[in-house]
């Protein structure tokens, strides 16, 4: 899957740097994952997060990397809304990860005193949502 997202961070002297992803994730890497034989990884660069099953590659963000990104996010537009919508509510994405062609997005919310987390899971075309409060289960749909 690929990402776009900046380098925020980079050390030149041991070769590590962080990524804030588009999503708000952030990401870390090293001169081993840079694969851009044109350009050096520096702060402020707009880059491509290639997250592979074997490995992870980075490099500078090329034009069809954004036109890929957007068309992967027009596929999954049911659960973008109840991203947003769940945002719109206070909570802050966690973790977004696909595995095997499985989505997990976690939110969690402080917001009320109380502790809220979000877990929603789309396998195909159906979406599951779980939504606990303090540990307990208060909405489980199915999809």
């Amino acid at each position: 899957m690929v990402y776009i997202g900046m380098i925020f961070q980079y050390n030149t002297d041991n070769g590590t740097g962080l990524i804030m992803l588009s999503d708000g994730a952030q990401k870390t890497f090293t001169s081993d994952d840079w694969v851009d034989s044109t350009n050096t990884p520096t702060v402020g660069q707009k880059i491509a997060y290639i997250d592979n099953a074997n490995d992870i590659q980075v490099r500078v963000a090329r034009e069809d990397d954004i036109n890929d990104t957007v068309s992967d996010k027009e596929e999954s537009t049911s659960v973008d809304e109840h991203l947003e919508h769940f945002t719109s509510m206070g909570f802050k994405l966690i973790k977004d990860t696909q595995n095997d062609g499985t989505r997990v997005l976690t939110l969690r919310s402080f917001a009320t005193g109380e502790s809220e987390e979000v877990v929603i899971k789309e396998s195909g075309s159906k979406i599951d949502i779980v939504q606990t409060l303090n540990g307990k289960v208060v909405i489980n749909k199915e999809g």
